[in-house]
Formats: structure tokens, C-alpha cells, sequence
């Protein structure tokens, strides 16, 4: 019985279990690069190339550049051939600029706290410095966790956010790269402020996507801006995944974005990191669990993502957790993933605990889109069933169960929640008061 149940804590059933290609593979790679958490990374498609720069190692901030060849799996060390590079630092955004075949870089913490713009050139394998690092006027305070994206049409650096000198922000700014200047694109309506925080861009749509982050604790939110107006926009979903900063966040296309990942407890705490999946669609403004099955990366925070449009794959590498990373996995078929987690959601429900982590007032949501014989149980970290909330037919609609009328001590628990169309799990952690 214990061995069922623990396999049960890893595993949300597909619904729709035949013929999918989709999941994930960890790649067998070869190279010498060293684990490494909060590095930056780009995809550059006519080379089937990953470039990683910068994070932090087991031996402290690193300013190197890497490669990954998607072709053989081979890492290698990108050596300057400039006199002066970027210092060494993590956290800091890269993004790939198309027209002039380079890297971009902003921001990151090393030493200090940075402001910097950096550009790496393939074609000869130099460094450009376009913007000095120093808090000057005209420009965005040094910081740290930003939100960032390159516009390739008005060739913008976008950046929103972060912790900076003064503490955490909630400024926008864009940086032309051909012209070298700061502007101030700050609204009057805007997300909180908050570091540590995830962004993608959605090229068909002119949005910058953010994602989570902290702020006086982590947050759930995801906002929009848009390119050309500099105007929010606030989707607030009713239900929503746990709480969360530095998970990995990858535009898909056709309104999808997905997360991976992120740490739900405070900055630092590596007993926080997370493995679960989520695609948010703009068009429906609802979150899907995706299934992963039994093979998925550990639990981790601070770890890079790309998404290949032409293979439809995403690709992870590294960050923090049990320990530092430098494995890389491959989820191929995001986008079926995508659609048959939006099915399997449309059929059956959608289960949340909240707070999470939590101490009183916590209570489970689900939600049955038809009647259904339910079973509802809290599981140890055992595996021993320690209550049975639920074991019988529910009318479809949305249900809510108070933890508070069970006595639990603090601790983790797992709750399964099963029904004849499928199963979840979902990890809980009661806190001390």
C-alpha cells in the first residue's frame, strides 16, 4: 500500500493517455560546464544553438560564456577575444538581438548591483559595452531579479522591476540599442513592485509576460504589458498555481505561456524548489496543470528555459535545489502537452490548496464539471493516510474543504484527490504558528 501511494505523490494521470510524443528527456550531454543556478541563456535557431552566460557556481559568480549544440548535446566553453567583458555576475537577463547576430546582457548582482548593457558579437567574438554601469540620471537604478525582453521591431531592452540600490521597484524602462539611450515608459497603472521575478515575450502579440516574483512574500500574478502603448494589463484568473519566485517562464504561441519550477518559500531556502508544469492561456485566462509523468527534473529554482518554435520543445538547464544543477531536459510536444492538459482540465477539475505553505484558515478547491463518485485523502510524508475528507458522489460545481477541522501537526502532506476520469496530487505544507 505505501509503495502505490508514493508513486501516486509523482504521477497526474493523462486522461487521454494514447499516442502522445510529449514529455520529458534528460539529454546525455558532453562538455565540462560546472552546475551553475540563475545563469542567462538565448536560443539562436540557424545554429540549433543554447548560449548560457554568467550564474552562480559552487565556486562563486562566474562571467563565462557557453554554448550547448542541440545537434550533439556538446557544451563548450566560448572563449573573448575583447580586453573587457561583463564582470561576473547571476541574474542578469540575456536576450538575443537577430539583426546584428549578438547577445544582449542587463543587470545581474556580482559583486555589486549592476545596470550595465552588454553585447556579445558571434561574428567576432567580442564584447561591446552600451551602457555604463553607475546610478545616473535618465536611467534605471543598479539592480537585481528584473523583468526583461528585447522588442526586435522598435529594438527596445525592456525592463520592468527588480531589487535595485533602493530596494524592490516597479519602474519601466526601454533602452534603445542602436541609439544607446534610456527612456522612462513607466504608466500610472502598473503590477506591483517585486524582484526575483519571470518573463517571456510574445512576439505575435507585442506583450512582455510576467510572471510571479517576490514582493513582502512570493507572489501568483501574471500581468501583460504592451510594447507599443506601455500599457498593463492584469488577466487575474480565479484560480491560479502556488505562489512562487524564479520558476522558468517560455512563450509558446497562440496565447500559451509556461512556467516550470520556482521555490514557494523565502529567497535562499533550497528546501523550497518545485517540478511542477502550468500553461496559462491569455485567450481563456486560466491555468493548466500539464502532465509530466514519472520521468522530470528534480525540484529547482533559478534554472534557464528556452522554447524552440520549429521543434516545439522547451529546454531546462541547471539552477538550485537539493543541490546545484548542471543537468539539461528536454520536454518535447509542449503545445499537445498544452492542448490535452486544457482538455483533461475542461473535463474533469481543478484542485488548489491555499495558503500554501500555510497555517491556519487553509482549505482545498476543486472543482467537477459533472457528478462524480470522489475520493479525498491527506496523506503523510509515509505515505499513511491521516484524513479522509471525501468518499462518495459530489454534484458537479465547486467544492471546498476546510483543513482546519483535522487535526495535523506541523509537516508536509500529500492530497490526492481521485475520481473515476483521473487523479491529482498536491503537496502541502502546514507551518508552525
Amino acid at each position: 500500500m505505501l509503495n502505490k501511494l508514493s508513486a501516486l505523490f509523482f504521477l497526474v494521470i493523462n486522461l487521454n493517455t494514447g499516442g502522445f510524443s510529449q514529455g520529458w528527456i534528460k539529454l546525455t550531454t558532453t562538455g565540462s560546464i560546472t552546475a551553475r543556478s540563475n545563469a542567462s541563456a538565448i536560443y539562436i535557431p540557424v545554429k540549433n544553438k543554447m548560449y548560457v552566460f554568467g550564474g552562480s557556481t559552487s565556486g562563486g559568480k562566474v562571467n563565462e560564456l557557453w554554448s550547448l549544440d542541440l545537434n550533439s548535446n556538446n557544451w563548450t566553453l566560448i572563449p573573448s577575444k575583447s580586453s573587457k567583458s561583463p564582470v561576473a555576475r547571476y541574474t542578469q537577463i540575456a536576450m538575443y538581438d537577430t539583426i546584428m547576430d549578438r547577445m544582449l546582457i542587463w543587470s545581474g548582482q556580482g559583486a555589486a548591483l549592476y545596470n550595465d548593457v552588454w553585447a556579445f558579437n558571434f561574428t567576432d567574438s567580442t564584447w561591446q559595452e552600451l551602457f555604463a554601469d553607475g546610478n545616473v540620471s535618465g536611467a534605471p537604478l543598479k539592480r537585481y531579479g528584473t523583468a526583461t525582453i528585447f522588442d526586435p521591431i522598435k529594438r527596445d531592452i525592456i525592463n520592468f522591476a527588480g531589487f535595485t540600490t533602493s530596494g524592490r521597484f516597479d519602474d519601466t524602462w526601454s533602452f534603445n540599442v542602436d541609439t544607446m539611450k534610456w527612456m522612462d515608459k513607466t504608466n500610472s497603472f502598473f503590477p506591483l513592485k517585486r524582484c526575483l521575478t519571470s518573463q517571456s515575450f510574445a512576439a505575435d502579440r507585442r506583450q512582455m509576460i510576467v510572471y510571479g516574483g517576490q514582493s513582502t512574500g512570493n507572489l501568483d500574478d501574471i500581468w501583460t504589458l504592451d510594447l507599443d502603448s506601455y500599457s498593463w494589463t492584469n488577466p487575474a484568473p480565479t484560480s491560479k498555481p502556488i505562489a512562487r519566485h524564479y520558476p522558468s517562464n517560455v512563450y509558446c504561441g497562440k496565447g500559451n505561456v509556461v512556467i516550470f519550477g520556482g521555490s514557494y518559500l523565502g529567497q535562499g531556502n533550497l528546501a523550497g524548489g518545485m517540478n511542477d508544469l502550468w500553461s496559462f492561456s491569455l485567450d481563456n485566462n486560466k491555468w493548466d496543470s500539464i502532465p509530466q509523468g514519472s520521468t522530470k527534473p528534480a525540484e529547482r529554482f533559478g534554472h534557464i528555459a528556452v522554447y524552440i518554435p520549429s521543434q516545439d520543445k522547451m529546454i531546462i538547464y541547471g539552477g538550485t535545489g537539493a543541490s546545484l544543477y548542471n543537468d539539461t531536459w528536454e520536454f518535447s510536444g509542449i503545445s499537445a502537452a498544452i492542448t490535452s492538459a486544457k482538455e483533461m482540465d475542461d473535463h474533469q477539475f481543478f484542485l488548489q490548496i491555499y495558503p500554501n505553505p500555510g497555517f491556519s484558515d487553509a482549505k482545498i478547491g476543486f472543482t467537477l464539471s459533472e457528478k462524480l463518485f470522489v475520493t479525498l485523502a491527506i496523506h503523510d510524508i509515509k505515505g499513511c493516510v491521516v484524513a479522509s475528507p471525501i468518499n462518495g458522489q459530489l454534484n458537479e460545481g465547486k467544492h471546498i474543504i476546510d483543513l482546519n477541522n483535522y487535526q495535523l501537526v506541523p509537516g508536509v502532506y500529500f492530497v490526492s484527490l481521485n475520481t473515476p476520469k483521473g487523479n491529482r496530487v498536491m503537496k502541502w505544507i502546514k507551518t508552525k504558528e
